[in-house]
């Protein structure tokens, strides 16, 4: 009976083994297991030295693991379930390749880091005291202008690797003034800058935000002006300036408080019309005269037109409506014109064409300084202009 039951219960345990036999051989044929790659695992520093700080980024900043597991888990898993950190502790100062340490998930084994290695730079923490400037973006509304801004604190701590924060010449606080039309108040981020403006990383601001006051005063009512065009350079030999148009034509000028406008015309930024032969437009600002707050517009489209050029050298100058018993003389008796206009007509025309003359009319005997006039055939169809009369005055003697 004894060995009986023996036998049975034999039995019974060589069928549970062969069942979890069965089951693990099931089991692995639907989940195999297999090595499996994911990419792009950011790595991460731990146990700087104190005293120092990473300078820049690890290179490289992202590792890629090879996993041995089944394959059913590792279709679970992403790269953001793996940490992957360096080690600095005893690091020291410089650059050097520390081995990476991977932590995986359970069932899972780690079989390859690449690369295994990551380069680190160290260096010497530092800390500098960099004063705040206030550099306000936007503008005020019409009619206002801001005045000279505060800031609190005036001076914020710098703190980074050393390299970085030597190349910090200023802290930039920017406050919001867009259609501002009182005073404001405002916490605002601070950037650190070097010496061409460009924003330097690494560093960290303590703090890292400023209070600016901007006061906004009013100002005085605008003014109407007309606007100057500036040309800087000539045209190609051959060509000339036929006329300047400007859009729009007049400027509105505001003065600083307590100041007046006693000027005309603003001026353009300058049109350079060097070696033209065709017209030249440009969209260019406004120059801002002392004492003034605002113009505007900003820009104004400046068309300069440009056309042929001819001189005509030793024109007669003819004298007109001379009084009766008095003869006339000129000095100098002729005059070198410069005319422009479309080139077709200025090929055409000659001295023949042109009639230089003054007006003796209603004069007595004497000498005078006269202006020249010029007039051009009528087959120029009134297109031709003077430019130029050289000289644009002559003598005039009458007598018996």
């Amino acid at each position: 009976m004894d060995r009986l039951l023996n036998r049975d219960v034999f039995l019974q345990i060589l069928s549970v083994l062969l069942a979890i036999v069965l089951w693990i051989q099931a089991t692995t044929e639907q989940n195999p297991e297999g090595q499996f790659i994911f990419d792009g695992v950011p790595v991460t520093a731990a146990g700087v030295p104190e005293g120092m700080v990473v300078a820049g980024t690890l290179r490289p900043a992202k590792v890629n693991i090879t996993v041995r597991c089944g394959r059913r888990l590792a279709e679970r898993l992403t790269s953001a379930e793996f940490q992957a950190r360096v080690s600095l502790e005893g690091g020291h100062i410089g650059t050097y390749a520390y081995p990476v340490e991977v932590s995986v998930p359970a069932g899972v084994e780690l079989v390859e880091i690449s690369p295994a290695t990551v380069s680190v730079s160290l260096e010497k923490m530092a800390e500098a005291e960099v004063g705040v400037v206030v550099r306000p973006a936007g503008s005020c509304s019409e009619g206002f202008m801001p005045g000279p801004p505060s800031v609190s604190p005036p001076a914020v701590a710098v703190r980074g690797p050393e390299s970085e924060v030597s190349r910090v010449v200023e802290v930039l606080a920017r406050p919001d003034l867009t259609s501002a039309t009182a005073d404001v108040l405002a916490l605002v981020d601070l950037v650190p800058l070097d010496g061409r403006g460009s924003v330097v990383s690494g560093v960290t601001l303590h703090p890292a935000r400023a209070t600016v006051t901007v006061p906004v005063i009013a100002l005085p009512a605008a003014e109407s002006v007309d606007i100057e065009p500036v040309l800087a350079g000539s045209p190609a030999p051959g060509y000339a300036v036929l006329r300047v148009l400007i859009s729009p034509d007049r400027a509105s000028v505001r003065p600083e408080p307590g100041r007046t406008i006693d000027f005309d015309r603003v001026a353009t930024a300058p049109v350079d019309i060097s070696g033209a032969t065709a017209d030249v437009r440009q969209t260019v600002r406004l120059v801002t005269p002392p004492g003034v707050a605002s113009v505007l517009p900003v820009e104004v489209e400046v068309t300069v037109v440009i056309g042929g050029s001819v001189t005509l050298g030793s024109v007669p100058v003819v004298v007109r409506n001379v009084p009766p018993g008095l003869t006339a003389a000129v000095k100098p008796a002729a005059v070198v014109l410069v005319v422009r206009g479309p080139r077709a007509l200025l090929d055409r025309l000659g001295q023949a064409d042109v009639v230089a003359w003054v007006d003796a009319g209603g004069r007595g005997s004497g000498t005078a300084s006269v202006p020249v006039s010029v007039e051009f055939a009528g087959w120029t169809e009134g297109r031709l202009e003077l430019v130029a009369s050289d000289p644009a005055e002559v003598t005039l003697t009458l007598g018996p």
